[in-house]
């Protein structure tokens, strides 16, 4: 029966462990901060919300519904559709990359896009996780990869 209490406070910490805030790694240019890191920081306040086809927030996203609410946040009023964000701002190369910029991918003849926060994370609306953060290197994302825009 002592091990009982015992079981309860591992269970505990275990159980509080995981509602620790993600720490997430945001671009560190030179210089103040800038626009797209508070972009991305609002935009992963919003994990975890559920994904819904054609939803533009804020219970509810759909990729290019999650990018058109978070920039139009800060005032930058994009299309909604992905056809259309594909073809905004101006594309960049992987080593220009800041937070803020856009992500494309193409899925099964679909387009997804998304937010980068760094090098290599980005933050979306997924059809299986919701609101979630991604990583162009991993094996699924890497093998769509598209390209990436500045709109900023």
């Amino acid at each position: 029966m002592r091990r009982l209490p015992l079981l309860f406070f591992v269970c505990l910490l275990v159980a509080l462990g995981g509602c620790a805030p993600k720490k997430v790694r945001i671009y560190e240019g030179a210089g103040p901060p800038q626009k797209g890191d508070a972009m991305v920081q609002y935009a992963v306040s919003l994990l975890g919300r559920p994904y819904k086809s054609a939803g533009k927030g804020p219970d509810a996203f759909d990729c290019s519904g999650f990018v058109y609410y978070v920039y139009k946040r800060f005032d930058i009023n994009l299309p909604y559709t992905t056809d259309e964000l594909v073809r905004v701002g101006s594309q960049v190369p992987r080593e220009n990359v800041l937070a803020g910029d856009l992500v494309i991918f193409t899925i099964k003849k679909s387009y997804h896009i998304g937010i980068m926060m760094n090098q290599s994370e980005f933050v979306h609306a997924s059809s299986s996780k919701g609101v979630a953060i991604g990583n162009i290197d991993s094996f699924y994302w890497r093998r769509g990869l598209s390209h990436f825009r500045r709109v900023l």
